[in-house]
């Protein structure tokens, strides 16, 4: 029987090879598309899964005030293992993230990101699995590192390296005593090697906040109960100053708090700081749109179709056919389609993963993926449900027909399915609405953020990485080196580059006039105002002319201004944090200007040439600005004098707009993708519009013979035909509106600086829609409509 079901529905999938062909392409690329997001989810959910205890390890976390410090003070691992019985280890460390240390072997030098600097028990807490060496004593010397396997390959190629010594930036020697496997799925950290602090014993103060702090418990527990035993013993240990419980210090308002968060958790659901997963989401909410959209296309097609097939499905049942096998008959007819829509989706997919993992940076991968299984299993569910969603009611439909009825003709004319039709055609229509209400909105941003006044000029502005000694006391000679290079203007220095990865915008208690403002810190060069190009408001700029900018004025921006409410900022006295000895004056407000991009509201700041008596900052970036129309010359020269001043660190440079620009690159790939995904969905529902207007043409082929004959126009035929449909996307349109307005207002929330939704944007939208449904339509219609009466009434 089942033999019987293929071959039949075989012959209907050839019979009727247009609409197949329509269904079977839209469901592939729909299908497609959901699979390439679907690696995409299952690669983002992977993050820190690589081994179970990881499901007991947590990264603690501060909170003073309103801020949120991702680092903690350097002793607070030693003091939540030895306190809280609950932690079986803890570790303290360094994490380099994206920035590149040069290791050296003999003449091998590289540039490697990802270094971690640590204690002893770092591998106690995270349980990389070891090729060389023991992981329980792999950093018990003071100088020890271990690498990752791709690392020593890089160093020493394919031998044993164990007990082998490199540098890190030329200047501290480790001795290697182990080589780790990295983990097969990814990780908040990219760990590439992993060194012994070296200046643990000097770091080791409580007001050292550099430290990142991760414990590992010995049963996993509740957030909120590990945060009320860290916060009893901190506040117990560090804290406590009266005989005040943790309780009746936390009624006092803002105070200092830690707050635990699994690892796991991090990369997707940060308690603090933007998610990683918003992207994702909305990613696959696009590609479930685009799959219902190919979806739709079936049920439409089919409900459409099964008008004609009326008289068969009474030949079946005086045959002796039952309901059953009729619809067990229909979802044959769907599953084959599908079944081929998905090896077709298969090779789509091989096609356009590459791009996916280009436009991401992640390495993804399907056939090949570590997750093969559980990836296919959710695409055979999917399958299955668009089985049913799209074959459902149409076999329902095919079984309910009437026997004596269809046998004397009576159904040719029905109107049966013609609701669920339309309902789903409304659907295909909101989904391509919305796809082009996003692409409008989205590009309008995209266009906003990227042709804002930044507040600065990064045009000409090189960033150039260098050490620190190079930052600070060889500064000087770095700086007049610079100057000497023909076409260089200006040369300077940050501890806060736009653009940067990380910007730390943390602020601290400062006082004027015995009031206290909270600010963000930036150590600068005398001319780094002038590099970057920002306007002053009021007063002066550091100048080299003036001494005392060395050590006792500083810079405020507007939005610190603003907040000290003063009529006259320069001349005001202000005091550092924990520094009340030595008071700076304010000599000049700058225009705001954004380091952060568009997603963040710019931070009140205070900027200063050398705050080493109140608090040591560094860090950051020497930055160039160049004056020329030969920029390759002035680059060449630069390059040259950098190997004079650093002879044993390559140059390694960025133009600061392009720098900065990458700060947006995560939006831009998110426009580009839903602008394909716009293109996909609306080609979906004009090819399925065009193959139901044929089909719906060719039923109505005599009625229009007719109405030639009594004299209609093929312009007034046309519009006979198109009005329904002009009907069903009107009403799309105004069940999109609501729902893109919201989606919309939510997204952009993301942005501190963005544009508002205007009544026009979502006009265009509908106007855009109408016209691409209208013609698609009217192209079918037209067609119809100029057929010769004679041919159409020949059987009459």
């Amino acid at each position: 029987m089942f033999k019987s079901y293929i071959k039949i529905a075989w012959r209907n999938v050839v019979k009727n090879r247009l609409y197949a062909v329509v269904n079977i392409t839209g469901l592939a690329v729909g299908l497609a598309s959901f699979i390439a997001i679907l690696v995409y989810l299952n690669y983002e959910l992977s993050y820190d899964k690589w081994d179970p205890s990881l499901a007991r390890v947590y990264k603690v976390s501060m909170q003073q005030d309103k801020d949120i410090l991702g680092t903690t003070p350097a002793p607070l691992a030693d003091l939540l293992a030895q306190s809280d019985p609950k932690v079986e280890t803890a570790t303290s460390l360094m994490y380099d993230g994206s920035y590149e240390m040069l290791l050296s072997t003999g003449d091998k030098k590289i540039y490697q990101a990802g270094m971690v600097t640590a204690d002893s028990l770092f591998f106690k807490v995270f349980p990389y699995q070891f090729l060389q060496g023991n992981a329980a004593t792999a950093l018990n010397q003071p100088n020890a590192v271990v690498l990752s396997e791709e690392v020593s390959k890089k160093l020493f190629g394919n031998v044993n390296t164990i007990g082998k010594t490199i540098k890190v930036y030329n200047h501290n020697d480790y001795v290697i005593t182990g080589i780790y496997k990295a983990p097969n799925s990814p990780s908040h950290m990219d760990v590439a090697l992993v060194a012994r602090d070296p200046y643990a014993r000097q770091n080791h103060f409580w007001q050292n906040f550099s430290f990142q702090t991760y414990i590992k418990l010995k049963q996993p527990a509740a957030d909120a109960s590990i945060e009320d035993d860290i916060n009893r013993i901190y506040y117990n240990a560090q804290v406590k100053k009266d005989s005040r419980t943790l309780e009746q210090y936390r009624k006092g308002g803002d105070q200092t708090a830690l707050f635990a968060e699994p690892v796991a958790s991090l990369h997707n659901f940060p308690k603090h700081g933007e998610s990683h997963f918003k992207i994702t989401i909305v990613l696959l909410v696009l590609a479930v749109f685009l799959l219902i959209a190919g979806a739709i296309n079936f049920s439409n097609l089919s409900v459409a179709k099964a008008i004609t097939r009326a008289k068969e499905v009474g030949i079946r049942k005086v045959l002796g056919s039952k309901k059953i096998h009729i619809i067990i008959q229909s979802l044959f007819e769907i599953a084959i389609q599908c079944l081929i829509s998905l090896a077709l989706a298969v090779l789509l997919v091989n096609i356009m993963l590459p791009y996916f993992s280009s436009a991401f940076n992640v390495p993804l991968s399907f056939l090949h993926s570590s997750n093969l299984l559980s990836i296919s299993l959710q695409i055979a569910g999917t399958l299955a449900v668009i089985v049913l969603i799209s074959g459902l009611y149409p076999a329902l439909f095919l079984s309910n027909f009437q026997t004596a009825n269809v046998l004397k003709g009576k159904f040719s004319r029905g109107t049966k399915g013609v609701f669920f039709r339309n309902s789903l055609l409304v659907v295909q229509l909101t989904l391509s609405a919305l796809f082009i209400t996003g692409i409008i909105v989205i590009n309008r941003q995209m266009s906003y953020i990227q042709h804002k006044d930044l507040g600065f000029n990064a045009s000409q502005v090189i960033r150039i990485t260098a050490t620190q000694q190079s930052r600070e006391n060889k500064f000087p000679l770095v700086q007049s080196s610079l100057l000497s290079v023909p076409g260089v203007e200006y040369v300077s220095k940050s501890t806060s580059v736009p653009g940067d990865e990380f910007v730390d915008t943390s602020t601290n208690e400062f006082k004027v006039k015995g009031n206290k403002y909270r600010f963000n810190s930036v150590k600068v060069g005398v001319d780094y105002f002038k590099v970057m190009g920002i306007k002053l408001v009021e007063g002066r700029y550091f100048e080299n002319s003036h001494p005392e900018d060395l050590d006792n004025t500083a810079i405020i921006n507007e939005s610190a201004f603003k907040q000290l409410g003063l009529g006259n900022a320069a001349g005001q006295t202000i005091i550092f944090p924990y520094c009340d000895t030595i008071p700076y004056t304010i000599v000049g407000v700058v225009k705001d200007f954004n380091v952060q991009g568009m997603q963040n509201n710019i931070v009140p700041t205070i900027y200063s040439i050398s705050n080493a008596h109140c608090g040591y900052r560094s860090g950051g970036a020497i930055l160039v600005k160049i004056n020329t129309n030969n920029v390759k010359q002035t680059v060449a020269g630069i390059e040259g004098a950098w190997k004079k001043l650093e002879p044993d660190f390559p140059i390694r440079y960025t133009f600061l707009d392009q720098h900065f620009q990458k700060l947006f690159s995560e939006y831009i790939r998110l426009g580009k993708l839903i602008l394909f995904f716009s293109v996909i969905s609306i080609l979906i529902a004009v090819t399925g519009l065009f193959a139901l207007t044929s089909f719906l043409a060719q039923q109505r082929v005599k009625e229009i013979g007719v109405r030639k004959v009594l004299g209609a126009s093929v312009p007034g035929i046309a519009a006979l035909l198109s009005k329904d449909f002009v009907k069903l996307v009107i009403v799309a349109i105004v069940i999109a509106t609501p729902i893109a307005w919201w989606a919309l207002s939510q997204w952009l929330n993301d942005f501190a600086y963005r544009i508002s939704l205007t009544w026009w944007m979502f006009g265009l939208a509908a106007v855009v829609t109408i016209t691409i449904t209208i013609l698609t339509v009217c192209v079918q219609a037209v067609k119809a409509a100029m057929m010769k009466p004679i041919e159409s009434l020949r059987t009459e």
